[in-house]
């Protein structure tokens, strides 16, 4: 994966200005729910691009009803593969509750909380690694059910594990970095520009994100990297020197 080009890749697009700010509008209205899901919509459409190939990756936006149908999808995705934190959430806050209380049935409830905030840790790390796989999987034809193929992702997951790991760190490195430019930024800008740099931050993270994601599909469909590297500069041929004029010759 090439960490830099998928930030920088963003400028290769002419009408990138334009592209962004929409992001961005949409971003800042993340709190009527719809948008979030359009953007997901749009930036899944962006890893799509990626995984066929395409020179200039970034959608236009001409396809709302579908950006949003795919981002729901996504989501309800997201959602199903996180119910068993949602179920262990149920006795971690009744262990809390009997934690509260005296003798035996405060030490049975931090027990339960205590073995509850263990296994959400580690379903945590599981649904965190398992994350590429089936976004990957539901990008193949947008159906919930591609998503949810346990077995195979889990074995793709497996023998992509090096390539999983550096999406999650580099993932995790590029967005506390954006953000806290963009909130920094804002600040300078009188506090006011932050209703536009954390907008914008947070729309190029989902970018960030998933063109890492597209280069990781494309990588594994055609088993090449999505952005090659530069050609190291090729030498000029020595310069023969000039054959030698007759006045230069020695004279017998």
């Amino acid at each position: 994966m090439d960490f830099i080009k998928a930030l920088t890749f963003i400028t290769d697009d002419p009408r990138w200005k334009e592209k962004i700010a929409i992001g961005a509008a949409l971003g800042l209205l993340s709190f009527l729910i719809v948008p979030v899901f359009i953007v997901i919509g749009y930036t899944l459409r962006l890893m799509q691009n990626i995984r066929d190939g395409r020179q200039l990756p970034l959608p236009e936006w001409d396809d709302w009803s579908g950006d949003l149908v795919r981002g729901f999808k996504l989501f309800v995705v997201y959602l199903i593969w996180a119910l068993p934190l949602i179920l262990v959430s149920i006795p971690m806050t009744i262990g809390g509750i009997m934690a509260d209380s005296d003798n035996f049935a405060r030490t049975l409830g931090v027990t339960i909380v205590v073995g509850a905030s263990c296994l959400t840790a580690i379903y945590g790390i599981f649904i965190t690694l398992m994350t590429p796989g089936f976004t990957l999987w539901f990008a193949r034809d947008e159906e919930i059910r591609s998503g949810l193929q346990l077995s195979e992702i889990f074995q793709w997951t497996r023998e992509h594990i090096t390539d999983v790991i550096l999406f999650m760190l580099a993932y995790i490195v590029a967005s506390f970095v954006i953000s806290t430019v963009a909130s920094i930024v804002g600040v300078l800008l009188c506090i006011v520009g932050l209703i536009v740099t954390l907008p914008v931050a947070t729309f190029v993270i989902y970018v960030y994100q998933f063109n890492l994601l597209g280069q990781i599909a494309y990588k594994d469909s055609t088993g090449r990297v999505y952005y090659p590297p530069a050609a190291a500069p090729v030498a000029p041929p020595p310069v023969a020197p000039p054959p030698a004029s007759d006045e230069d010759k020695p004279q017998s």
